[in-house]
C-alpha cells in the first residue's frame, strides 16, 4: 500500500506502533472468531504475518476461508483511531516458515510459545495476510475513511458513515 495521503499514514503509525493486532477469522458455518496476536511487517503495509501452531482454530478457520481482518489500535487502547487491515491469508507451511521463523525477534517470548515451546519451525504455520483493504475508523466521532481498496477502482479516501 502506498502511503501517498494523511489517512494512510495515519493507518501505518496505528499499526506500526500497535504491540498486538486483533485478527478476526470466520469458520465454515460464518462464525467469527477474533484472537490478539503478536505480528510482524517488513516494513510495508503490503502483507501482515504471524506464527501460530497449525492446530489452532484460526489455522482451521483460514484453511476453509481464506479472508482474514486485523484491527489496530494506540498500544494503551485510547481508542481515538483504529485501522481495519484486511485481504486473503495464506498458510506457509514446512521448511518455507523458515525465513519468516527467522525474521519474528523475541521468540521464546512469544504466546505460540504456549503451544510447543520447541524451536523447531516446522512446528509452527505462518499467515501472511495480503492486504487489500484498510479503513481508519474514529469511533468517538462515528465515522469510518475508506484508505485503500485494491478491488475498488477509486483509491482515494472519502467519508463514510
Amino acid at each position: 500500500m502506498i502511503l501517498d495521503t494523511e489517512l494512510s499514514r495515519m493507518v501505518w503509525q496505528l499499526v506500526a506502533d500497535a504491540r498486538h493486532g486483533l485478527l478476526t477469522t470466520v469458520d465454515k458455518d460464518g462464525w467469527p472468531h477474533a484472537t490478539w496476536m503478536n505480528f510482524q511487517t517488513k516494513g510495508t503495509l503490503d502483507e501482515i504475518f504471524t506464527i501460530p501452531a497449525p492446530t489452532t482454530q484460526k489455522v482451521v478457520n483460514l484453511r476453509a476461508n481464506p479472508r482474514a481482518e486485523w484491527m489496530f489500535t494506540h498500544p494503551d487502547f485510547t481508542i481515538e483511531n483504529i485501522a481495519y487491515v484486511s485481504g486473503e491469508t495464506r498458510i506457509i507451511e514446512g521448511d518455507a516458515v523458515q525465513p519468516w521463523w527467522d525474521a519474528i525477534p523475541g521468540k521464546s517470548r512469544a504466546y505460540f510459545r504456549q503451544y510447543d515451546n520447541s524451536d523447531d519451525f516446522h512446528h509452527f504455520v505462518v499467515l501472511a495476510t495480503k492486504v487489500t483493504k484498510t479503513v481508519l475508523c474514529r469511533p468517538i466521532a462515528y465515522r469510518k475513511f475508506p484508505v485503500f481498496d485494491a478491488g475498488s477502482t477509486q483509491h482515494r479516501p472519502s467519508a463514510a458513515h
